[in-house]
């Protein structure tokens, strides 16, 4: 763990050396948050009645949604990102050969951009709350853990397209695509109840549309994990499997780009 916050602390030195560029992101976030609750004031007729079943009040829905897509984002990027920038400038091949082990080193390469998203998350969240976005706070740690189930498993897809990175030097459309079908299909602007009955069965093969829902039943009406219970399952499955999958993935990649000798090419 030490060496974790060690990388990470290092990538943060980085990042707050930019003041203003953070002064103004904080500022961004603040503003951002506005239009979003007056859109959603004025979607909440038409919304109400789909959203009933999962909290409610479009708007607290949409930042949810909204929230938890920033997360699978970063969770889907930030390694293959980190991992071509380490490639590019010969830095992969220094850091193996440290006896940190390489989870750490992965740990460590998305740890900053993981904070980053929390420290945004949060403030948009208390923004929201402050507007009148109705959230049950005890039911926050509950959430948590939904949550990270979800980051796990879309963390798991940012490790296939890191392995695409050491392998072939690209990670191709799979990331985009990814993240695509996810905000398409996974509930983040409308429940997976609108979309329509002939995409639904596609929506069933997104780990996305078994975290918002849960997350939002907890989070926005204080569901139990009675309720949730059959979501959350499916949700543990994917991730087991699609971090099992990426793992074997990794391993085979890297012992590829060792055998070329193009760890240190890009």
């Amino acid at each position: 763990m030490r060496k974790i916050f060690a990388l990470i602390r290092a990538s943060w030195l980085h990042v707050l050396s930019y003041r203003l560029q953070m002064v103004f992101t904080i500022g961004s976030l603040l503003l951002g948050v506005v239009p979003l609750y007056l859109i959603s004031q004025a979607l909440q007729p038409m919304m109400a009645s789909s959203v009933k079943g999962e909290g409610g009040q479009y708007f607290a829905f949409l930042i949810v949604g909204l929230l938890t897509y920033a997360f699978i984002a970063t969770a889907a990027g930030a390694l293959h990102a980190s991992l071509a920038k380490e490639i590019s400038t010969g830095g992969l091949e220094a850091l193996l050969s440290t006896p940190t082990s390489l989870p750490v080193l992965m740990a460590g390469m998305i740890g900053q951009a993981f904070t980053h998203t929390a420290f945004r998350a949060l403030i948009l969240l208390v923004a929201s709350w402050a507007l009148g976005a109705q959230l049950v706070w005890s039911a926050m740690l509950v959430s948590l853990g939904i949550l990270t189930l979800v980051i796990i498993a879309y963390t798991a897809i940012g490790i296939m397209a890191a392995s695409l990175v050491l392998a072939f030097k690209t990670t191709g459309p799979l990331p985009s695509l990814i993240l695509g079908f996810s905000a398409l299909l996974g509930g983040v602007y409308y429940p997976t109840t609108s979309i329509p009955s002939w995409l639904q069965p596609f929506a069933e093969w997104v780990p996305l549309t078994y975290g918002l829902r849960p997350l939002r039943q907890t989070l926005l009406q204080g569901a139990t994990l009675q309720t949730i219970g059959t979501d959350v399952a499916i949700l543990t499955g994917f991730t087991v499997v699609l971090m099992g999958v990426s793992l074997v993935a990794f391993s085979a990649a890297l012992q590829y780009a060792k055998k070329k000798g193009t760890l240190a090419q890009y």
